[in-house]
Order: structure tokens, then C-alpha cells, then sequence
């Protein structure tokens, strides 16, 4: 998937951003293009997720989209947590800005390092992982062919992702959020991008 992680940067929250921080700074996104979202502060506009994968880009692994934003988001949450990183950095190919290629975006090790830092950042002692347990979405209202899903919205094992991001995280984390950017490209939804604030 092509996310580009929008990053509005006050402060190191949580310990998990350590890794995370230097490659959505220098541009680098979780299996996408790193978008910012309308900062007007430094954005990191990488592709390195899935989501923004041309289709012409992927041929020898052609994405398939989810019919709701709901199981789009589910899939590649389940992708990232089970270390499926390249599949699901694929997974958005469609919705990929023209001109970047899919296969090597997604063969990039900074690509790859900010989707495991998302797998880090979930991934926390005693709590089950999929296939052990089912990620959860609830319901979205999309209007149009876009729309943002908090990681509130989101469980593994009965917790939320901002739940489980939070464990271990120091100071105030009352400004950190985490969101999801889907788009809807010929009838399918993807993960588009992803914006993360502190």
C-alpha cells in the first residue's frame, strides 16, 4: 500500500516513534506515499506504502481492492501485523501517484522499516495476533470516494491500535493520533495513506 504518512511533529511521545520518525521525515511512509496531511509544516511525501501503488506498476502481483473501506483497512492491518510487509505495501498499487512503480517502492528497505515499525507500535506483549485473533473495523461513513478511519476505529484482541501505540509511551500523548487515509479507485476501496500527528 502507498501511505504516506502525514507527520506534524511537537514532540517524541511514545518510544515506538523511534524508529518511525526518520523515515516519515525524510518521506518515507509505511508501504505508501508519504502525504502529509495539509501541513503546512515539513512533510514527509514518500512512496512507500502500498496504497498508492500503480496498477500498471504491479503486474507480476496485480492489487486487489476490498469492497468496503472497512475490509480494505482490515486486510491490511491483518498484512502488517502477520510481517506481510511488501503485500501490503502492493495492496494499494491502484491508488499510487502516477509515475511511481509499485515493485521497487515496495522492495525499498525504508519502505519496508516504516511498515515494521508499524507491526512494533501494535504488536505488544500478550496481546494475540491474527491468525490467533481477528482485526476488527468498525462501520465507516465514507462520503465520495474518500475517507479517514482513526485508529480508534480499529481493533486487535478487543484493543485498540491507539491502545496498544500508547503502551510504553512517556509524556503527554494527548496530541498523538493516528489515522487512515482510504480511496475508493474503480468501485474498490484501498489504504490510501496514513497521518500521523504528535
Amino acid at each position: 500500500m502507498t501511505i504516506a504518512p502525514t507527520v506534524h511533529t511537537r514532540r517524541t511521545k511514545a518510544s515506538w516513534f523511534a524508529p518511525m520518525l526518520p523515515a516519515v521525515v525524510m518521506g518515507l511512509t509505511a508501504c505508501g506515499s508519504a502525504g502529509v496531511s495539509g501541513a503546512a509544516a515539513p512533510v514527509a511525501s514518500a512512496s512507500a506504502s502500498p496504497a498508492n501503488v500503480s496498477p500498471q506498476t504491479t503486474q507480476a502481483q496485480p492489487a486487489s481492492g476490498a469492497e468496503t473501506p472497512e475490509a480494505a483497512l482490515k486486510s491490511w492491518v491483518t498484512q502488517v501485523l502477520q510481517k506481510q510487509y511488501k503485500e501490503a505495501c502492493l495492496s494499494g498499487a491502484p491508488v499510487l501517484p502516477p509515475g511511481q512503480d509499485a515493485e521497487t517502492l515496495c522492495a525499498s528497505p525504508k519502505a519496508l522499516a516504516s511498515v515494521k515499525s508499524l507491526h512494533e507500535a501494535w504488536a505488544k506483549p500478550g496481546v494475540k495476533l491474527p491468525p490467533e485473533a481477528e482485526v476488527e473495523v468498525s462501520e465507516v461513513t465514507a462520503k465520495g470516494n474518500e475517507v479517514t478511519v482513526p485508529d480508534t476505529a480499529v481493533k486487535v484482541d478487543g484493543q485498540t491500535l491507539r491502545s496498544l501505540e500508547l503502551i510504553g509511551a512517556t509524556g503527554d500523548t494527548g496530541s498523538f493520533s493516528l489515522s487512515f487515509k482510504m480511496q475508493k479507485h474503480e468501485g474498490a476501496w484501498y489504504v490510501q495513506d496514513f497521518d500521523l500527528k504528535f
